[in-house]
């Protein structure tokens, strides 16, 4: 009589991978006929004898990883990255899901309704996968709370913020805070060089400033309890000039919702010129002489390196954005 124990290893069949991929992208038999097609009609990647060479075997737990970077490389390398750029198309297999997720009326500030407190209800309109605006409608929040802790017994005056002001559009200060505010200013880029610079004043008393922060005027207003700054100082060629102009704004003790990219696709309004790391701009906060309140730096490095390649907000449970 004799034990005899043994352990055979079967390797993956085909059918099993297909079923694997099938799992984690949850695409059809037919989708994937397609995937395999189109990877086999992929030239060789040019390092893909060095993968072989030197990267050696991947072992358990690291397969999928090793997997997927290999194949962004043979993607990046045949042009077919990234999938999209900044805005969708009618092609793009998200433009009907953004379309449909769109649900934020054009100019719905217009209505000067303040807007529940819910990340959807701060996403302007055209932007509803945008990963940066929900890291934006967070980020509001949160700074409201704590404006809200900040003023004490003199949040619950009329307009405690007195006059608030954003860049390009009322959406955040109407939005979020509507009954804080006596009036929603804007400002909105003018170069002084091929622009007349002017403040135009409505019949409430709402303001509408053409100017350059980069060199304000003299005439450039003092007195605003809140400004919004969000997407801009990646456009501006000297960001500590323009932060001690945008502070120039402000009151004493006023508030300032600052926001900017860390990674970004390139986009012209009407240029690109900086990404921002949270110590970066902290640094240009408090070289124009603010006090850092609170620093708001969501996502992780996936987001971030996805996003560079056509990931939008769908591909993200929104707790990783914010």
């Amino acid at each position: 009589m004799f034990f005899l124990l043994f352990w055979s290893f079967w390797p993956c069949r085909s059918a099993d991978l297909w079923g694997a991929l099938q799992h984690v992208t949850g695409l059809s038999d037919a989708e994937l006929s397609l995937l395999a097609e189109e990877l086999m009609e992929l030239r060789a990647p040019s390092q893909r004898m060095l993968w072989q060479r030197k990267v050696g075997p991947c072992e358990r737990g690291r397969c999928a990883s090793e997997a997927t970077l290999r194949l962004i490389a043979a993607l990046g390398e045949a042009k077919l990255l990234p999938s999209r750029l900044f805005e969708l198309f009618p092609g793009d297999p998200l433009y009907n899901y953004w379309k449909e997720s769109d649900k934020t009326p054009f100019h719905s500030w217009m209505d000067a309704e303040e807007a529940e407190e819910s990340i959807e209800a701060l996403i302007p309109e055209g932007q509803p996968l945008a990963s940066g605006r929900i890291q934006a409608s967070s980020f509001t929040w949160k700074a409201k709370a704590l404006i809200r802790q900040m003023l004490g017994p003199a949040v619950n005056a009329p307009h405690a913020l007195g006059r608030c002001l954003e860049w390009d559009t009322p959406h955040y200060i109407i939005k979020a805070f509507q009954k804080l505010c006596l009036r929603y200013d804007v400002l909105q880029y003018a170069d002084g060089r091929a622009v007349k610079e002017e403040m135009r004043v409505y019949l409430r008393g709402t303001r509408v400033l053409a100017l350059d922060v980069l060199h304000p005027p003299t005439w450039m207003p003092n007195d605003y309890g809140l400004v919004v700054c969000f997407f801009v100082l990646e456009h501006v060629p000297e960001p500590h000039r323009a932060m001690r102009g945008i502070t120039r704004l402000l009151i004493p003790g006023g508030f300032l919702l600052l926001g900017a990219p860390f990674i970004d696709g390139v986009h012209g309004c009407p240029d690109d010129f900086f990404c921002y790391t949270p110590h970066g701009l902290r640094n240009v906060a408090e070289a124009a002489g603010l006090e850092v309140l609170m620093e708001f730096a969501p996502g992780d490095a996936a987001a971030a390196a996805g996003d560079l390649i056509g990931m939008k907000s769908s591909y993200w449970r929104t707790e990783m954005e914010h």
